[in-house]
């Protein structure tokens, strides 16, 4: 029955709507408009890359199917399954074994092309096929294939004679057509590539082909040209009908399941693209594209290190494919390795000078490298682009747009329209953060090629990144017309949906959008905080941004938390590692009024406003790790301890970072140490070279950024001396550090497995085996744990964790007083161990001993004095034990050390306000407010504060926001009226 026969359906021919959602591989799509489709990741597979692939891919397309009973026809299938296995010595193997029988020399010719293209033997295997081309010139498969080589190598003019050839012989040889309309669109002829492309629906639904090749030659058109077109129910007959159909023809055809995931990874479905790539590299470990589409699935989800791991295995595997050289540069450019970047992309232009997608990215490099052309240049360069003059000899149009404008000249001699150039130099300078350049190659390749959908949704995803909401709602809408399976345009759009609900507080240089409902207050308080901080910063670094600065708080929201709006708003996809994140041009943060972890907002919205500053004042030039050092320093906290953990560890491994790699511990860190230690090692570098070498020398670095230096290039500039002195003087400043750090606290736990290899190791040393009881005890092995720990004791009375173990297994029985002797002899005054003394002191909190707890405790300030614990349970102590003068700068170091407790800020205040010292305990309690904006009991106490400094204005303020968290106090009506009545009086 004809409806039982599968159509592609082109709905640019009619009037069919189609239901919007995740594309999902061999699943229904799902139309879920009311919840972000939850999916992880970074980058598309452009349309762009896509289309710049065709010759690259294709090459491997599944050339048999069933064998039959002939031998020679078994034979040929066998070749072919070590070629889809990537067996490729084996294959050309048995190839050879073929032609010395003198089996078809035309498949033999054909299958080793494909063995040499495979491992990027380019020369071999093109002239293979123009040797049998010589022999056979009739053969339109023999042409196709020769058309598709030249393609590849950028050899347009070859590759249209040959292609025209094997056409002649068979108009409707569908290998033929694809090559051909591949041509039309690398030489801008777009309307015979876009008709060539549909060719293919009609040539489908007419003749039903069934082989592998076929189906996927099908799958690789009908896509582009639902690019082109924006008919999203293609992309689905291609993910769940032509490449199963392909797969269920020949079981070995990898590329089946290599389309299928770069389809869904161009749409950000990453959850089902890995799977099916995975899939593709379970047929054939060695398929250079399928690692090198993995790896930009790595770089959707910042996975540097992964992404690099794939790309060793692609160039491994063939180390001559532009696809992973493209790949590869795109991973050095986020490391910051622009050499490196020129290199590949010069390694992949070897193969094609014509490659659209790495001329645009070499452009953008050298943008990078180079500084950017002046906006006149621009201006001219696009104009004469937009003429079609820009390739002709004689047209002026690039002079002054460096070697961006000779690159996109060069280009433009064979394009028209070069829009995949413009995409990818606009998709590189975007990641670097040139956000007005970016913006300019996004709007160039629409003008050039407005069949591509990748630069809408890339503009409208920059709009919102500069925070230009509104010019970003409306290209979101168009990219969404054009694609609806697009995950972060379609997340994006929601995030506007939510702001448009969103109040906006609007001060003289901040625009503060927060939830009405839930942070309004909150708003009020942030936008006052960087209202006041704002004249400091700027005067710091020098530096004032030309609009105001736009600040977002995401609460939770239609079921999805504040974090996930967060996320969604910074990269279009439900997961950011931080709380809170700039793009230079906005700010984001999750609401600390959203039910998870409270935190110091101030701090938080202070750091972010520092990496405006510093990135805009250096044209986004300075390195990662310096805008973070000058943002954490700008926190004005402590080093937190576990920063101090790690250094002790990593000095004493040797694993500490340096300039060349510092970048790494943000982009690929191995772990979440990795990741702390670069903002530990980032400050250190700010505080080395104010300590080393003056106040003024951060801001002369700056200035260096600004004028496009690297650092290699700024470090000498700066700093008078060369980069390997610098580092050695860094190294000796950490050490000294670290040698100044009370090491015990740090010490490293051992896993219950290396506790006891140690013991068994070394059984007669009493720390060795007290660490080992401590461990079993741990594992509630008790009878184990009691015995070594009494062994241990025998030789050594004094041994801090033998004793803890034992103390612990006579609170088990509640025998406190021996515990508490046990945990006394071992009680080191001169050097106290954490665990015996916070133990022991513990014991006498509990036993209502404040007194002794509170010497405890003191006891261990006087050797960590930023120990939070200590300070805690000495707070807590000196409090029970009524000792308020002792308990105050108590409070006060806390306040310092413990940036996000707002409990002991509000008890400053209230003490202040106790001896009626309203200024201090406004302060407090407005530091209070900075962790914990919504505590009635704060609002309380300021108002009450602002009444005894006569401050009936903000008296009445505080008395309203204290009302309006709890509207029910009858005693906050009466105050808020009293203090009215003093104001009115007043």
């Amino acid at each position: 029955m004809l409806n039982e026969i599968p159509q592609i359906d082109d709905l640019t021919q009619s009037g069919h709507s189609f239901p919007t959602g995740a594309l999902l591989y061999n699943h229904r799509m799902d139309n879920r408009d009311s919840v972000l489709i939850c999916q992880i990741g970074r980058r598309a597979l452009s349309a762009a890359i896509w289309s710049t692939l065709s010759a690259c891919t294709l090459l491997f397309l599944c050339a048999a199917n069933s064998a039959a009973a002939d031998p020679v026809a078994e034979r040929f299938a066998q070749a072919h399954v070590q070629l889809q296995k990537g067996r490729i010595d084996e294959a050309l193997e048995a190839y050879d074994s073929l032609a010395g029988n003198k089996a078809d020399p035309l498949r033999i010719a054909l299958g080793k092309s494909r063995c040499f293209e495979f491992r990027g033997d380019w020369k071999e295997a093109t002239e293979i096929i123009e040797a049998a081309v010589k022999e056979n010139d009739g053969d339109p498969q023999l042409l196709a294939r020769l058309a598709e080589l030249y393609l590849a190598q950028g050899r347009f003019d070859d590759a249209e004679k040959s292609v025209a050839k094997a056409l002649a012989i068979d108009a409707s040889h569908s290998y033929a057509r694809l090559i051909e309309s591949d041509l039309n669109a690398a030489t801008g002829r777009i309307k015979q590539a876009d008709e060539g492309y549909h060719w293919f629906i009609k040539f489908y639904n007419q003749t039903q082909p069934e082989d592998s090749e076929t189906l996927l030659v099908v799958a690789r058109a009908t896509s582009q040209y639902a690019r082109w077109h924006g008919v999203p129910q293609i992309f689905d007959f291609c993910v769940n009908t032509l490449c199963p159909d392909s797969l269920a023809k020949d079981k070995d055809c990898w590329q089946a399941h290599w389309i299928a995931g770069t389809l869904l990874l161009e749409k950000y479905n990453r959850a089902q693209a890995v799977p099916a790539l995975k899939s593709a590299l379970a047929i054939n470990p060695r398929a250079a594209p399928v690692h090198a589409a993995l790896a930009m699935a790595a770089l959707q989800d910042r996975g540097m290190s992964e992404a690099a791991s794939h790309i060793k295995q692609a160039l491994d595997a063939n180390p001559r494919l532009p696809l992973a050289l493209r790949v590869l540069a795109d991973i050095q450019i986020e490391d910051g390795d622009l050499e490196g970047a020129v290199r590949s992309l010069e390694r992949a232009l070897g193969v094609n000078p014509r490659d659209e997608q790495a001329l645009g990215m070499l452009a953008a490099c050298r943008i990078l490298q180079d500084g950017p052309p002046t906006k006149t240049a621009i201006d001219a360069l696009f104009a004469s682009l937009d003429k079609e003059t820009l390739g002709n000899r004689g047209d002026r149009g690039a002079e002054g747009a460096g070697k961006f404008g000779s690159l996109l000249a060069d280009v433009a001699a064979w394009n028209a329209h070069p829009g995949v150039f413009l995409y990818a130099a606009g998709e590189q300078l975007d990641s670097r953060k040139k956000y007005d350049l970016a913006e300019r190659c996004y709007q160039q390749a629409i003008v050039s090629m407005p069949q591509l959908s990748g630069p809408k949704s890339a503009l409208g995803m920059l709009y919102m990144r500069m925070g230009k909401i509104t010019e970003g709602h409306k290209l979101l809408d168009q990219a969404f017309d054009a694609d609806p399976y697009h995950l972060r345009v379609s997340n994006m759009r929601k995030v506007v949906k939510l702001l448009e609900s969103y109040d906006a507080i609007t001060t003289e240089h901040f625009v503060i959008r927060v939830d009405s409902q839930a942070d309004m207050i909150l708003g009020r308080y942030m936008a006052e905080f960087l209202e006041a901080e704002y004249p400091a910063l700027v005067q710091q670094f020098g530096y004032e941004p030309p609009v105001r600065t736009q600040f977002e708080i995401y609460n939770k929201a239609k079921g999805l938390s504040a974090h996930q709006w967060f996320s969604a708003r910074m990269v279009g996809l439900p997961w950011v590692q931080t709380i809170g994140a700039s793009t230079g041009m906005i700010v984001a943060l999750a609401s600390p009024t959203a039910g998870g972890k409270q935190f110091n907002w101030a701090r938080v919205v202070r750091h972010e406003f520092v990496h405006i500053l510093t990135l805009q004042e250096t044209n986004f030039n300075i390195p990662h790790w310096f805008t973070e050092a000058l943002a954490v320093r700008s926190e004005d906290a402590p080093r937190p301890e576990d920063w101090n953990r790690l250094l002790i560890e990593r000095v004493g491994s040797g694993e500490l970072m340096n300039l060349d790699n510092l970048n790494y511990g943000y982009s690929r860190p191995r772990n979440p140490d990795d990741w702390q230690m670069a903002y530990c090692q980032s400050r250190l570098y700010l505080e080395y070279m104010i300590d080393k070498f003056g106040d003024q020398k951060p801001a002369e670095l700056l200035i260096a950024y600004r004028n496009n230096l690297t650092t290699d290039q700024a470090i000498p500039k700066v700093f008078g001396v060369g980069k390997a002195a610098f580092e050695q003087g860094y190294r000796d400043y950490i050490e000294a550090i670290v040698a100044g750090l009370h090491t015990r606290i740090f010490e490293k736990p051992l896993t219950p497995v290396q506790a006891e290899k140690a013991y068994r190791a070394k059984p007669d040393d009493t720390r060795v085996a007290a660490r080992y009881a401590y461990e079993l005890l741990k594992q509630n092995k008790r009878k184990d744990a009691r015995k070594i720990a009494e062994e241990a004791l025998e030789k050594n009375k004094a041994e801090p964790l033998a004793a803890v173990v034992m103390a612990r297994l006579e609170l088990r029985s509640e025998n406190v007083p021996a515990a508490v002797d046990w945990l006394s002899g071992a009680l080191d005054r001169k050097d106290p161990h954490p665990r015996v003394l916070e133990l022991l002191a513990e014991l006498r909190f509990k036993n209502d001993e404040f007194t002794q707890a509170a010497e405890l405790f003191e006891l261990g300030t006087e050797h960590d004095p930023d120990h939070v614990p200590w300070l805690k349970g000495l707070a807590a102590s000196l409090r029970r034990a009524g000792e308020n003068e002792k308990l105050k700068p108590v409070l006060e170091r806390l306040v310092i050390v413990d940036g996000d407790d707002a409990a002991p800020r509000r008890m400053l205040a209230r003490m202040a306000l106790d001896r009626d010292d309203f200024a201090e305990a406004v302060r407090s309690a407005r530091l209070a407010l900075q962790i914990d904006v919504l505590n009635v009991e704060t609002h309380r106490i300021l108002a009450t504060a602002y009444t005894g400094l006569k401050q009936y204005d903000q008296a009445a303020r505080e008395w309203s926001v204290a009302l309006e968290l709890k509207p029910s106090e009858q005693e906050f009506e009466t105050e808020l009226a009293r203090v009215k009545k003093l104001r009115d009086e007043k």
